[in-house]
């Protein structure tokens, strides 16, 4: 069964860009019209965020989400075949930060959230720049699938790790330096077990393992924002976190720099990020009081929510 779902999304991958977009429009338009995928949740997902915009402007993200959302599909099995070379045709950015970091002897940890494509950015990384790359994915319960995905996620070199297993392959690691990425907007399986700030007008719960990780392991954090200038074209801005090591070791420092870039970047290109996952899920409880860290206290949540 692996081999007849890599092979069939392998010939799906020689097709030409222009023709894996004019099945994505059309994908779009099924799921958004029709099918009706997760439009609920989109909808009160986008109305959270933008409570005083109109319901055309919302409806406008919504439209734009869908076809981000599809693209990024067709643009994820091209990687199977796409040749580097044109590949890094279709990437821009400030890779040089990262041999900067090579340079000095440091580590990097790059903290990206879902904004689309996020396959295409880990692709980049291990083409673009020196350091070796680790790639952290939660496995997929097909195994076909699984196998598919991390065909794709290590064709250009990366080194991959299931992130319930991350901390123990890791150690392996200590004395190495290495880039690792890590989707970071998470929403936790715990919310006792998490931070909690508010976050586009509402308390909620993000994953503590990539601030506890650039701690334990001594890793530069690096923010990276993904923006799409034109269809099949990518380009990744990424800033480091400067954090003295003081503040490194600063409860929820690191998260709340995190959170506080990708709300901007949310707000300036909304169309981009992954509407359709339940990002507040857990409900904000007095009794989480204590992992709170946000500097302003927790948001009111309108009852219509």
């Amino acid at each position: 069964m692996d081999r007849l779902v890599y092979g069939l999304m392998y010939a799906v991958s020689l097709l030409p860009l222009r023709v894996l977009y004019g099945i994505s429009s059309l994908a779009a338009f099924v799921l958004h019209r029709i099918v009706r995928y997760r439009k609920d949740t989109v909808m009160e997902n986008v109305a959270q965020a933008f409570p005083h915009q109109s319901l055309a402007y919302r409806k406008k993200v919504a439209a734009g989400f869908y076809r981000h959302f599809t693209d990024n599909w067709v643009e994820t099995i091209k990687l199977l075949s796409m040749p580097e070379a044109a590949l890094k045709k279709r990437i821009t950015g400030n890779f040089e930060v990262f041999d900067e970091l090579h340079k000095n002897g440091k580590t990097a940890s790059i903290l990206a959230a879902h904004f689309f494509n996020w396959e295409w950015l880990s692709a980049a990384l291990s083409l673009r720049q020196s350091l070796p790359c680790i790639g952290v994915y939660m496995p997929i319960s097909s195994q076909p699938v699984d196998s598919l995905f991390k065909r794709i996620r290590g064709r250009f070199g990366a080194h991959l790790m299931p992130a319930p297993a991350l901390a123990k392959a890791i150690i392996g690691w200590r004395n190495k330096q290495y880039l690792i990425g890590l989707v970071a907007d998470q929403s936790p399986s715990n919310p006792a077990n998490a931070y909690w700030l508010n976050f586009l007008g509402r308390p909620t719960a993000f994953v503590t393992g990539p601030e506890r990780n650039a701690q334990v392991f001594n890793q530069v954090p690096v923010y990276t924002r993904v923006t799409c200038p034109k269809r099949g074209y990518y380009h990744f801005e990424f800033t480091v976190l400067s954090l003295t090591n003081e503040e490194m070791q600063t409860k929820g420092e690191l998260t709340k720099r995190l959170v506080r870039h990708i709300e901007a970047d949310i707000q300036t290109h909304p169309e981009t990020y992954l509407w359709s996952h339940r990002r507040w899920k857990h409900a904000w409880d007095a009794s989480y009081q204590r992992l709170w860290i946000d500097d302003a206290a927790p948001a009111a949540v309108s009852t219509q929510d």
